[in-house]
């Protein structure tokens, strides 16, 4: 094919991902892994927190069943390293949690949909997304779940920008998730890094995300300027006011198990 016009770019010899982690102290390792799980550790105490004051998700909801997948698969299904395993086991008890949230409150995001219809697809996703990770994990044979931790991120970040601009209001959100948050993020993307500076996926990955949770940020304290809600308020008087419309009828669990449908007006 002598026609075609020459390329820029050498394919790499060795495909980054076979390329090992590197030597990094115990010390370093922990200064950078360390605040990754307590700040992620943080963001799901102040989401349940949130939502239980609120009534709406402190997390967008089928990515609350993404991530429990990711924690629960990697802790109890497929191999990992004890370390990530540990910490996997630690959060998935807060996802817990934080799905049972997902399943209460979630559908006033997603108004649209019936009862039904969302706690299906919300299942769907928790299946869907645990084999995606397993796969995933084993193709990449990534023992700790860097590769999928930090694809899941990037999904995981716009997420939150959507979910503020779908409610047109900061309930169910504090600037302290959001700290939290981003916290956890950097960290995890620092780790990345410092585990494996081969690996070039990690180089997109990691400034998508932060860029996202920093524009998060910014959203968050101009929508709660506006509302003219404290930003660091602890205890605020009230939630603010989201539109009428995107509460629509909250799912709530039957004693039977089952999901029924309760409006707003019958709580009053």
């Amino acid at each position: 094919m002598s026609w075609l016009p020459p390329y820029l770019l050498q394919m790499s010899e060795v495909a980054p991902v076979t390329v090992g982690q590197a030597d990094v102290p115990d010390w370093l390792f922990w200064s950078v892994a360390g605040p990754t799980a307590v700040g992620w550790t943080l963001t799901y105490i102040l989401a349940i927190r949130q939502a239980v004051r609120d009534g709406r998700v402190g997390i967008p909801a089928y990515l609350v069943a993404v991530n429990f997948a990711w924690e629960f698969s990697l802790g109890f299904l497929l191999e990992q390293t004890p370390t990530q395993r540990q910490i996997n086991l630690f959060w998935v008890v807060f996802n817990v949690v934080l799905l049972y949230q997902a399943f209460r409150y979630g559908r006033r995001d997603h108004s649209a949909l019936s009862p039904r219809a969302f706690t299906w697809s919300l299942v769907g996703v928790l299946i869907w997304a645990a084999l995606m990770v397993m796969a995933g994990a084993n193709e990449f044979h990534d023992r700790d779940g860097m590769y999928t931790g930090m694809i899941i991120q990037v999904p995981l970040s716009a997420s939150f920008l959507l979910m503020l601009k779908r409610r047109g209001s900061s309930v169910g959100q504090s600037m302290y998730i959001a700290v939290a948050k981003f916290v956890g993020s950097v960290f995890a993307g620092l780790t990345a890094f410092i585990v494996y500076p081969s690996h070039l996926l990690f180089l997109m990955l990691v400034p998508t995300y932060v860029g996202l949770d920093i524009a998060y940020l910014v959203m968050l304290r101009r929508t709660m300027r506006a509302e003219g809600r404290p930003l660091w308020a602890w205890r605020p008087s009230a939630a603010p006011a989201a539109p009428r419309a995107e509460y629509g009828p909250e799912p709530v669990l039957s004693p039977g198990g089952g999901v029924r449908s309760r409006s707003d007006d019958a709580t009053a």
